[in-house]
């Protein structure tokens, strides 16, 4: 298990500690920040999409039934869906769009390419086709004329020829068969309602088998002038019938692709529905993600918190051992203190223990110091002592000898000279345990000066 020891350590442990979670944290709200609004456009494109498989059908069935011809809402829409979903399949950094994220988004995009390309074709297809019909719609209103005046001419010619009146009212119903085909026809490419497609059908076979009569009936092979205008009718007719079938080709195609269209688009739309909700749930999961993230670096932080309490206490109770203990040298006489009085606990703070060494090494030296000085003024003392005691002895003995009073005087200035620079050694050594007890007061000082700042 990890030991801190020292102030430094601690705090730097604890600093660093909590400003690398506090770092994380606003580098991931801020890269998630980012993130978010990445997600929101793709979601938006992605729902977009929906939108533009119904704005498609709706512009293929408006221009189908309105006939016309202004395609270009549904190219822009199917240009728009197309590109949204190359961007979405592919990305596109300069939009700020990533790729899918997972495999589900990247599967069901690719469901909805396969779905797209198919449904895509059909659209043009339908595009074409209605350029082809529109155009022909437009010439089968003179090719209907056309064939009415033809069939008018051979009533009329009919009629000149004195023909009977069975040949005169087949005619006649023939200009009306004219106009029938024409009006079903024309309301069954407006509607595709199947009734009117029946009702074409009947007046258009029913043309076809009296046109087909006359062709066949020797009453009217024998008069020329008939035979020729019903052959030219037939001609026409003929011409007419495969125009009109070729448009209903072209109309029945048509109808196969708007039934297509209609079925794929609800399949296309509910494809990429899925899709919208798969980057929904990407981007929730991501979010409740960040949230746990947030959620944890906060516990981290309060264990850091409390780490950094703790280890505040044990600092200032250790800071607090260290005072108590230099207090010591205030109240307690120095000479009597050693380093188990001084030193704090081996578990203190590294820095406390080298302040603490360097104290008790200094109070060692001081009271070495002491000891000698002590000593050093016992002995002068005692020199001191004996040479009074010897100079007594000297100057009693003097008294007994007949010496001369000037060797006498000169004798004693000699003793009197020995004696004071005993005495003045003495004094020096006095003056030195002056300093040294100067010293010591000046570590008191030192000590308060320290229990004050702390």
């Amino acid at each position: 298990m990890l030991k801190l020891r020292g102030i430094n350590k601690k705090l730097h442990f604890a600093g660093s500690a909590l400003s690398f979670i506090i770092v994380c944290i606003i580098t991931l709200t801020v890269f998630m920040n980012e993130k978010s609004k990445k997600d929101s456009l793709i979601i938006n494109i992605a729902g977009k999409q929906r939108m533009l498989t119904q704005k498609m059908s709706k512009e293929v069935f408006y221009i189908k039934y309105r006939q016309s011809t202004d395609f270009r809402e549904l190219n822009s829409a199917v240009d728009l869906f197309e590109n949204n979903l190359n961007d979405l399949t592919n990305g596109n950094s300069a939009k700020g769009i990533y790729p899918p994220q997972n495999k589900k988004i990247k599967l069901k995009l690719e469901e909805v390419n396969s779905l797209w390309y198919p449904f895509k074709n059909e659209i043009l297809k339908v595009e074409n086709e209605v350029n082809l019909i529109k155009k022909d719609l437009e010439a089968l209103v003179s090719k209907t004329t056309t064939l009415l005046k033809e069939s008018d001419n051979i009533v009329q010619v009919m009629v000149k020829n004195n023909m009977s009146g069975v040949f005169i009212d087949l005619s006649g119903r023939q200009r009306m068969l004219s106009q029938r085909m024409s009006l079903f026809l024309e309301r069954y490419l407006r509607t595709d309602n199947e009734e009117d497609y029946i009702n074409f059908t009947k007046a258009k076979n029913l043309y076809n088998e009296t046109i087909n009569k006359f062709m066949n009936d020797k009453e009217v092979q024998e008069i020329p002038e008939v035979l020729q205008i019903v052959s030219k009718t037939y001609k026409h007719w003929k011409a007419h019938e495969k125009y009109v079938l070729n448009i209903l080709k072209v109309e029945n195609s048509i109808n196969d692709s708007i039934e297509y269209i209609y079925e794929k688009n609800i399949k296309l739309l509910n494809t990429m529905d899925v899709a919208v909700w798969l980057y929904t749930d990407y981007s929730e999961e991501k979010n409740n993600l960040f949230i746990k993230f947030q959620y944890i670096s906060l516990i981290v932080a309060l264990v850091i918190i409390l780490f950094a309490f703790i280890i505040t206490r044990e600092i200032v109770n250790n800071i607090k051992d260290f005072v108590k203990r230099a207090k010591v040298l205030e109240s307690e006489d120095i000479n009597s203190l050693n380093h188990r009085h001084i030193r704090v606990a081996e578990e203190s703070e590294d820095e406390l223990i080298e302040a603490s060494n360097y104290i008790s090494s200094f109070v060692k030296k001081v009271n070495v110091a002491m000891n000698h000085s002590e000593d050093a003024i016992k002995q002068a003392e005692s020199a001191v002592s004996e040479l009074q005691h010897l100079a007594d002895n000297v100057e009693f003995a003097l008294k007994d000898l007949k010496i001369d009073e000037k060797e006498k005087n000169s004798f004693d200035k000699k003793v009197n000279a020995t004696e004071d620079i005993a005495i003045e050694s003495a004094e020096n050594l006095m003056h030195v345990r002056k300093m040294l007890e100067k010293l010591r007061a000046n570590l008191e000082t030192m000590v308060e000066n320290s229990q004050k700042q702390s």
